[in-house]
């Protein structure tokens, strides 16, 4: 036997009989080749070993060591809107919101969740008994009912309103949810079909043809399970405001309140949200097309860091200076580690506060006449008006440009803009007299006769009229048919012999028919492009209106008709009740065309500058003393068109009736002038759409305006 006891080591001297590959006859081979069964397994793991080490062994420490980088915006404030007197008129509050997990108010709850949450209450044990998980999901449905019930009690609001505010969440995350599920699977395209074996075929293949299906076969959406998008996992806002006590109860009591999550959020308060509304403006938050639009614009990064829970302005100032409004949020990098603990943070950008903007608005006189233009549309003395009249009311300071009121009637309150309620949204978008429009800077209309204060000059500086020759009004020019003044229209009389100071003061149409046909269209086409008619004021709102000023060398036939329309604001003139202002206040202030304005301040520096030094080209002081005279004569005259209805006994004003002729309606009425006659300080404006006769409706109105700021001390009484 070969495995009988003997040395190992003994010399073998027998016949070889056995086969070479007989180890057992071999003994000193066999421990050669045991060796080498353990040798080389050691010399693999110990080269493995030095290939972790040295060769990717980086790699593995890598992920020991690696990080991750996050950004965090840090949240700032846009500036505030202010009067000149300090008064706030818009600004950032801040307050504490509730935010609902959306599994928490999900209805039916969503199975995977619910087992999940079952699963978690319960031991190792516990989980492999049906019976156990089952009635753990009946707690954590419980404590879903309590949760509202908890909510409602905490924060009074009705659980009926709470239901309502849950369905409307979940209605808008399913939305997005089948939009998506619908994208994805028009993208995916139908599943190839798997390769069909034979029940006969044998299990060769049928393993081969297991393997190819495996290689070819896109997987089933239902083995991947169903597309969860990031709103089913997010939460969601409840409750716009909570107060300390119940933010503060919720955050210290998580077991009570399971899925909330209270965070710090703003918004834009309008203090008087009813006080120049088409000036202020608004900001709302700035919507997801409008941040990936910048994004595309700006693929380097946005100047301005918007995002999604940041405001934008839409109109008015809050559009206009939205550069220096917003409010640039910071960022600020965090560094995790692989367990996801700060190790390091960084700010990146500091945030920087929006500035304040101060503004020329005088809000008691702003305030006033609001609710005068509001009693005049609604007084009894409109009935007969037309239903879509509207009005405006300009008041702006003769040397500076500044706007001290500005009043759009009918308007809107800027709460209509922010949380607009669904019927008041539908009266105020329904409503024909359009309380959105801007009339101050947007509604281009005839001037009639208050243009006549351009003609005048036109006529002055031709040097082919002579102010004082008399002129003999037989009410009409050619024809008792056409061409007719106001007082013939109506009384079948003309203002028989009369200078340009009275025919102003009267408002003779046929004395400008007549300088008009004698010195041309163009004369007056120019003097109207010198006081800015035909072209944007410069104001700081969007969406000005330039009007229009025809013109002879315009396409088209241009008849005398024309010349003459145009002569007493009539044609195809359009202008704007602020352009209307600064013709006046360019009367008033020596002949200087200021660039109107709101804004006095942006911060602490003054943005604003004293109007031009030079003087409208060609206007010379004579010509501008003619021009006063008559329009102090239209007030203080007894034969004035407007001494009856605008003379003060406080202060004396000059200014210019208007009458324009609206084909179909009633004429628009117009009164515009300055205050005190003696030395201006402020220009107005006054337009009531299809009021009737400029010196009837739009003269009592500019009277009290006057009164008003006298009243108010803007304007010093002169009692006679």
């Amino acid at each position: 036997m070969l495995n009988q006891p003997r040395s190992l080591f003994d010399d073998a001297t027998g016949p070889a009989t056995e086969s070479s590959w007989q180890v057992d006859a071999r003994p000193i081979g066999r421990l050669y080749w045991l060796f080498a069964a353990f040798l080389i397994p050691i010399l693999l793991i110990i080269t493995r070993l030095a290939y972790l080490q040295f060769a990717i062994g980086a790699d593995f420490v890598a992920k020991f060591t690696h990080t991750t980088e996050s950004f965090e915006d840090i949240p700032t404030s846009d500036g505030r809107i202010l009067t000149s007197d300090g008064q706030v008129l818009a600004e950032d509050t801040f307050s504490l919101s509730l935010h609902v997990h959306y599994r928490w108010l999900e209805e039916p709850a969503n199975d995977s969740w619910l087992r999940q949450q079952a699963l978690d209450r319960l031991d190792r044990l516990a989980r492999r008994d049906p019976i156990q998980v089952e009635e753990a999901k009946r707690q954590v449905l419980a404590e879903r009912e309590e949760l509202w019930q908890r909510i409602s009690a905490e924060t009074g609001t009705p659980l009926d309103e709470l239901t309502r505010r849950r369905s409307s969440i979940q209605t808008r995350v399913e939305r997005i949810a089948n939009h998506v599920r619908e994208n994805q699977e028009r993208r995916d395209g139908p599943t190839p079909p798997k390769a069909e074996v034979s029940a006969n075929s044998s299990w060769w293949q049928r393993v081969l043809s297991q393997v190819w299906n495996e290689l070819t076969t896109a997987p089933s959406r239902d083995l991947r399970g169903p597309i969860v998008i990031r709103e089913e996992l997010d939460y969601h806002p409840l409750l716009d405001s909570i107060t300390l006590y119940t933010a503060a109860k919720i955050e210290s009591n998580p077991d009570q309140f399971p899925g909330l999550l209270v965070q710090r959020t703003s918004a834009r308060h309008y203090r008087d949200s009813s006080l120049a509304p088409h000036v202020i403006g608004v900001r709302t938050k700035i919507q997801g097309d409008e941040i990936r639009q910048r994004a595309e614009q700006f693929p380097d990064g946005d100047p301005l860091a918007y995002r999604e829970n940041n405001r934008v302005g839409r109109n008015g100032i809050e559009r206009h200076r939205e550069l220096v409004l917003h409010g640039m949020p910071g960022r600020k990098r965090i560094v995790k580690n692989r367990q996801g603990e700060i190790i390091a943070t960084e700010i990146e950008r500091h945030p920087r506060p929006g500035q304040d903007v101060t503004l020329t608005l005088h809000a008691p006189l702003q305030r006033q006449l609001q609710t005068l233009l509001a009693d005049t549309l609604t007084s009894e003395t409109r009935e007969d008006a037309d239903p879509a009249a509207g009005a405006a009311i300009v008041v702006m300071d003769v040397r500076t440009g500044a706007v001290v009121a500005a009043v759009s009637a009918p308007d809107y309150d800027l709460q209509d803009l922010i949380s607009p309620d669904a019927d008041r949204w539908q009266k105020l978008s329904n409503d024909p007299r359009r309380p959105f429009f801007d009339r101050v800077t947007n509604m281009a209309i005839a001037p009639g006769s208050v243009f006549k204060t351009v003609t005048s000059i036109a006529l002055l500086e031709s040097g082919q009229i002579d102010p004082d020759a008399p002129f003999y009004c037989q009410g009409f020019l050619d024809s008792p048919a056409s061409h007719r003044c106001y007082i013939y229209r109506h009384y079948g009389v003309g203002h028989n012999h009369i200078g340009l100071a009275d025919a102003i003061a009267q408002s003779c149409n046929v004395y400008f028919f007549h300088g008009a046909r004698t010195i041309g269209a163009d004369p007056i086409v120019d003097w109207a492009d010198r006081f800015g008619f035909g072209r944007r004021t410069g104001i700081d709102l969007p969406g000005e209106s330039a009007g229009h000023v025809p013109s002879p060398s315009d396409e088209g036939a241009w008849y005398g008709g024309d010349t003459l329309g145009l002569a007493i604001g009539q044609s195809r003139l359009a202008v704007t009740p602020l352009q209307i202002t600064r013709m006046m206040a360019a009367v008033a202030n020596d002949g200087r065309l200021v660039t109107p304005h709101f804004v006095e301040r942006i911060g602490d520096s003054f943005t604003t500058e004293e109007s031009p030094t030079e003087p409208i080209s060609g206007l010379t002081p004579d010509t501008l003393a003619r021009i006063r005279e008559g329009l102090e004569r239209v007030v203080a005259h007894p034969s004035g068109t407007g001494y009856k209805s605008v003379r003060s006994k406080l202060v004396r004003i000059a200014g210019k009736t208007g009458t324009a002729e609206v084909g179909g309606k009633q004429d628009h009425a117009w009164f515009s002038g300055y205050a005190p006659a003696e030395s201006p300080r402020y220009a107005f404006t006054v337009i009531l759409e299809h009021a009737g006769s400029g010196g009837t409706t739009a003269g009592p109105v500019a009277k009290q305006t006057v009164e008003t700021m006298v009243e108010l001390g803007l304007i010093h009484s002169q009692e006679k």
